[in-house]
């Protein structure tokens, strides 16, 4: 006798219910997946550009600071005319600074300020010199600052471009003019 095959169409039954479904949700999920990743690799090289620019930008800053201080060090205070210097390098890698000495009062020699103790009657003068200075880095980054100072003299060495003894330049006047 033969067995009975109580089942007959039990194989062709479960492939007609099968449509596939599982493998549209793996795709769905697939291509989502990717789209954050691609998403999160756009963040974190934006994320790198930006902490690149701070850096350029905090560099021309104190590029800028150092033409500040170099200026005050090494510039020429003249009450004849105005000074600048060009591009110079500072640190490592392409920063820069340049610098520009004016004289918001052309030069004139004005009265020391009151809380300066050396100004009790004693014909003590001061001359005003304004400072900009631009600081540069890479990527195009540049910063500038100004500063303002003012020289104390006395009154016999408030030398100007006329002056008998020839000089205008505070650095090198001497009071015995």
């Amino acid at each position: 006798m033969k067995p009975v095959n109580m089942f007959p169409n039990e194989a062709s039954v479960y492939r007609t219910r099968q449509s596939g479904a599982a493998l549209v949700v793996a795709l769905i999920l697939l291509v989502a997946l990717s789209l954050m990743a691609i998403s999160s690799m756009n963040t974190a090289s934006l994320d790198l550009i930006m902490a690149g620019n701070e850096q350029y930008r905090s560099r021309s800053f104190v590029a800028s600071e150092a033409g500040i201080e170099y200026a005050m060090d090494f510039g020429t205070l003249d009450t004849s005319s105005n000074f600048s210097q060009a591009s110079t390098a500072v640190g490592s890698g392409s920063d820069t600074f340049s610098y520009t000495i004016t004289r918001p009062n052309n030069g004139v020699p004005e009265s020391a300020p009151e809380f300066n103790s050396l100004n009790a009657g004693s014909g003590v003068q001061r001359v005003t010199f304004r400072i900009t200075s631009i600081g540069g880095s890479e990527r195009g980054s540049t910063t500038t600052h100004t500063q303002e100072m003012y020289k104390v003299i006395r009154g016999s060495d408030s030398l100007m471009a006329d002056s008998t003894c020839g000089t205008a330049d505070l650095d090198s006047a001497v009071s015995g003019c």
